[in-house]
């Protein structure tokens, strides 16, 4: 045969039509294998998990402010100092340790009372914080009922709501954040499962705020919640996951 002035023999021309077919059907599959490959590689799925850890809390906190008025504020800091004396004897013959007893700096201000014609009385408060820290919350809980007997005295005291912490907030914290994202795979799998896939890696995921909450609260915030005002709490962790799913 020949073309264009060249000769080319036929079984010759054959294998190279031959070779040029089979390297075509060879590309085909290798692009289509790998457009296949690139479709499933975004296949995701996001989800959501929860957890919940119970805490308990083993601290207890509570300030108790005892304040007195004088017309020179000398008078007002000595009847100031005899009754903060009262109110710690108050607390040590509750059962509460003199060293889980903080006092803090006294403090002074002028309070000055305008009246009629262009008259004014000035006086001086004097306060000082006494901090109760201690791990023995039945006792403070016990002693707290008691401030109204020191107010029947004539003790100006004025004390604070308690507040309970727990020492292992950090650890629930991170338990609760283990059980969300262990909740999130499970979840993950489950619907991975009924589209007809498994479940891959972990692509990417995000931790909500969290919220620690009186015992069984529903209770939540954008900004998260750190409880104190109850001793039995929750501990809850939102973790968003976000797999991949292999077809």
């Amino acid at each position: 045969m020949e073309v264009r002035g060249r000769r080319i023999e036929l079984p010759q021309l054959f294998l190279g039509l031959l070779s040029i077919a089979v390297a075509v059907v060879v590309t085909a599959e290798i692009f289509a294998g790998t457009v296949h490959d690139a479709r499933h590689a975004r296949d995701t799925l996001s989800v959501t998990g929860s957890a919940r850890v119970p805490i308990e809390a083993n601290l207890v906190r509570w300030a108790l402010t005892v304040s007195a008025e004088g017309p020179q504020v000398g008078t007002a800091a000595r009847l100031q100092r005899r009754q903060t004396a009262a109110v710690r004897t108050f607390l040590l013959h509750g059962g509460i340790p003199a060293d889980e007893i903080q006092p803090s700096v006294v403090t002074s201000e002028e309070i000055v009372t305008v009246l009629p014609h262009h008259q004014r009385r000035t006086h001086y408060r004097v306060s000082q914080q006494l901090e109760v820290r201690t791990h023995s919350i039945d006792v403070v809980e016990r002693v707290a009922t008691g401030v109204g007997g020191l107010l029947e005295r004539g003790v100006h005291v004025s004390a604070a709501p308690l507040a309970y912490i727990s020492t292992e907030l950090e650890k629930a914290k991170l338990d609760a954040l283990e059980k969300a994202t262990e909740e999130a795979r499970n979840r993950a799998e489950i619907l991975a499962h009924g589209l007809g896939g498994k479940l891959g890696r972990m692509r990417s995921s995000s931790q909500g705020v969290y919220q620690v909450t009186p015992r069984d609260s529903t209770d939540v915030s954008d900004y998260g919640i750190n409880d104190t005002s109850s001793r039995e709490k929750d501990v809850n962790a939102v973790v968003s996951a976000t797999f991949a799913v292999n077809r």
